[in-house]
Formats: C-alpha cells, structure tokens, sequence
C-alpha cells in the first residue's frame, strides 16, 4: 500500500520526468561522486511504475551498478531518508549502518556497513560521506547529491561494535557510490549508483550490488522518506550545510 502512495505518477506526468532532469544535465559536471553510472533516459518514464536499475559493465574490474525511482514525495523528506544511517539496518540490504566519524545526518562523516551474505563471508567497509554543495546552488536548490568514497583498507575502527563486527566477516576491497535527488516540486526523483569490489568469491546473485539489491535499496529509502513526513528535522542539513 505505501508504494503505491509513493509511485501514483499518472502517465503524463511520468513523460515529462527526463526532460526536466535533462534541463538540470550541465550541472552534473559538479558532482561528487567517482565516475557515476547514470540512468538511461528510458529509464525515467519506467521508474514512475517502480524502481529501474541496471548494470553498466566495465573492462578489467567489477561492473557499476544504476538505479532511479520518482517518488510523490518532497525532497527534503527523501533527502533525510538517504543521511540517517541509524534507520537504514534491516531496511536497506544491510545488517548494519552507523555513523564512526564526524556528525550523524551531516557532512563530512564516515560510515561503517556489514552485509550479511549467505554461505559466503559477511562483507563489511567504510566510506567517506560528502554533500556537495556547488551542485546545489549551481542546480539553485534542485539537486542534492550525497556521495561516498572508498575508505576501507587501513580504516582504523575505534567503534567497538564495528570492531567486533569486522572480525567476523571480510572487508570489501573497495567502494563508491552516490545517491542523486532531483526536486520536481511535487516529486522527487532518486538515482542511486554503486560501484564496488567485493573481494573474495561472490556467488552468482549474492553480492549487494546485483540489480535486485538496487531495487530493494531504492524501495527501502522510499518507504523510509515516507515516514519522514512530519518527522523533526533536527540535526539534518542541506548539501550547502544550512539547516534542513
């Protein structure tokens, strides 16, 4: 019932999502994020009816992965949604999400996760969090990207309950991935990206960065913003640091 609250575009309204994104195009030379894997414009209208992803492969390494979602929903509430780790474990395609450095739903701050992965090793890294704040005010306002770096190998886990995580399972080899908000007004449009190595032997359909996992982080966070509406904003900024 919720997602079909979150996704009740009419099929007008689903026409004209890319070209209003498309208008916001020259702005994403700002980004944050390390050589994001965006969205085919075909991709737009379909994700009126629910969350697309895809996978863009790329010579010598691991694949990048795309996903975009428009939800009935403001951007501020989404935006919440992708800065608040403490309600992203169980939700997300994550066992665990907490803020180790810096400031909780703020920017600079770093993140610890864990996977758990079925007969593999449970996987687990760290990552930088940033907000850019160029993009939003070159976009005036309309987009919002919060972007991670890689930030695993040599990570230093003074946390005592990531430190007691880590032992159990394996660190990924490496990391990056953004999530991209695009303020119709009325909606709001969600491209996540991800691109990682997770070392090891990942069996075919295991590892978290497969299209399904995508469509399951997408619908996580849609339900999740949902919930933010009439929720405090305490504590939350925008991507130029002034408060949410």
């Amino acid at each position: 019932m919720v997602w079909g609250m979150l996704m009740g575009a009419s099929a007008s309204a689903a026409d004209d999502v890319f070209p209003r994104v498309a208008e916001l195009a020259p702005h994403r030379a700002l980004r944050e994020a390390r050589e994001p894997a965006e969205p085919p414009s075909w991709a737009y209208a379909d994700a009126a009816k629910g969350p697309v992803a895809g996978i863009v492969p790329v010579a010598g390494t691991t694949a990048k992965a795309w996903g975009v979602a428009v939800f009935d929903l403001p951007i501020e509430a989404v935006w919440m949604a992708v800065n608040d780790e403490s309600r992203m474990a169980g939700r997300l395609p994550v066992s665990i999400s907490k803020v180790i450095g810096g400031t909780e739903r703020a920017a600079p701050r770093r993140i610890f996760e864990m996977m758990d992965l079925p007969v593999v090793a449970d996987r687990w890294w760290v990552v930088d969090v940033s907000h850019s704040a160029k993009l939003y005010e070159a976009s005036g306002g309309k987009v919002w990207e919060t972007a991670w770096t890689d930030a695993t190998q040599g990570a230093v886990l003074d946390d005592l309950h990531a430190r007691e995580a880590a032992r159990n399972g394996m660190p990924v080899e490496w990391t990056y991935g953004a999530w991209l908000l695009v303020d119709l007004g009325d909606r709001t449009v969600v491209e996540y990206y991800t691109w990682s190595d997770p070392g090891g032997s990942i069996p075919a359909g295991a590892s978290r960065f497969a299209g399904g996992a995508v469509r399951q982080t997408l619908a996580a966070i849609g339900e999740l913003a949902a919930q933010n509406i009439g929720r405090s904003r305490t504590g939350f900024v925008r991507p130029d640091g002034s408060p949410l």
